[in-house]
Parts: structure tokens; C-alpha cells; sequence
């Protein structure tokens, strides 16, 4: 499977529509051309460069989310819903320390 081909399921899995406009490697999605992206004021910046796939998706989609569940009936111990880490804390996690997804409640 291509690095295209790659990039293209994950955005099909996450529900994300994509178009190639006649080019097998382009591939664009969101409101924007690709190269596009709104910033956080407001103006458009043009993103280049060699990534993944993943990191493609990551750095314009984020990495989605995930909620913890209460392992073994303790309070403290947590278990990712996506990645199935353990954790042992007191705190509040605001994101899983081992996949980074954003941790919310069901």
C-alpha cells in the first residue's frame, strides 16, 4: 500500500471526505485545499513538507479521542478505552500518556 493509499483509509475510516482532483499522490480534505489550513488567528498558512501518513492526519485532524474506564474496581486505576494502557492516578487525565488521544466521558 502506497503512503497515498494509507493516508486516504485513515481519512475513509475517520469519516473524513477527500478528493484527488485527477492527482494519484495529492490528496485534499477539510473546508480547504490541503495546502491550506486555518490558523489559530485566522489566516491561512501553507503546509509542506515530507510526513506520514499518520502525522499528516494527526497534525490537521488531531488524534481523536478515547474515555477511562475504572480497571480492576478501583477508582485510581484507569484503562484507555483505545489503547488498553493502565494508569494509576489521583488526577484527572486530559490525555491517554500512552497513545495521546484526548481522554473525554462517555
Amino acid at each position: 500500500m502506497t503512503a497515498t493509499e494509507e493516508l486516504r483509509q485513515m481519512l475513509d475510516e475517520r469519516g473524513v471526505p477527500w478528493k484527488d482532483y485527477g492527482y494519484e499522490n495529492h490528496t485534499w480534505w477539510g473546508e480547504w485545499h490541503a495546502e491550506n489550513r486555518p490558523s489559530v488567528n485566522g489566516l491561512f498558512l501553507k503546509v509542506e513538507g515530507v510526513v506520514t501518513p499518520a502525522q499528516a492526519v494527526e497534525a490537521t485532524l488531531g488524534r481523536g479521542t478515547c474515555h477511562m474506564e475504572t480497571a480492576d474496581g478501583c477508582q485510581n486505576w484507569n484503562s484507555c478505552s483505545e489503547c488498553d494502557a493502565d494508569y494509576y492516578t489521583d488526577q484527572p487525565i486530559n490525555y491517554c500518556p500512552n497513545c495521546g488521544r484526548k481522554v473525554v466521558s462517555e
